[in-house]
């Protein structure tokens, strides 16, 4: 059954569903290349909601299966970028752990816990690039190189690039990226 319209299909995500998809190009910001499996619009951007508001870890692995084939075939970890401890506990998941760990199995590249999130910073959800402030990482176990960080939006760029520069890894994969307010 189909996780969004409940139409009756062997997957997760029927034809219908699938076809709203739309793809991005990868862009490159303050050194990092990022791949996104596609644009944060329709579908995609409700599975996003589903898994960071609703815990709804079946889009996790719907986005998952999306991302997986950006993996590049020399990762040695992937490193979920950690949501703000806060609203990991408001909403009872952290997309970005969940997202690695399904993009794990896919794989067979294995998760690299070396981020960990503060406390709290504003929510940026809606925010204009210039109201954005980069959150706060600090490092709890050293990154392998050549790992890849994983996280469920590009909006602005700021929250990959802040997490790439601590953990040093110059490639990202996020389900989804709002194409309107990217960094280019």
């Amino acid at each position: 059954m189909c996780i969004f319209c409940w139409s009756n299909t062997a997957s997760q995500l029927c034809t219908a569903c699938r076809r709203e998809l739309r793809s991005v190009e990868a862009t490159t910001i303050s050194g990092v290349c990022i791949e996104s499996a596609a644009a944060h619009e329709s579908v995609a951007r409700r599975m996003v909601h589903l898994l960071k508001y609703q815990g709804m870890e079946a889009a996790g692995s719907v986005l998952a299966a999306m991302m997986a084939p950006l993996v590049a075939p020399d990762a040695k970890a992937l490193v979920p970028v950690p949501r703000a401890d806060f609203r990991r506990l408001r909403y009872g998941v952290d997309p970005a752990r969940v997202l690695a760990a399904a993009l794990a199995e896919l794989t067979g590249v294995p998760v690299a816990s070396g981020l960990a999130a503060a406390f709290w910073w504003p929510s940026h959800a809606g925010s204009s690039r210039a109201r954005r402030r980069a959150p706060r990482f600090r490092t709890v176990r050293p990154v392998p190189v050549g790992s890849v960080l994983v996280d469920d939006v590009l909006t602005t760029g700021a929250t990959l690039v802040a997490a790439a520069r601590l953990a040093g890894c110059r490639r990202a994969i996020t389900a989804t990226r709002a194409e309107s307010r990217c960094l280019e």
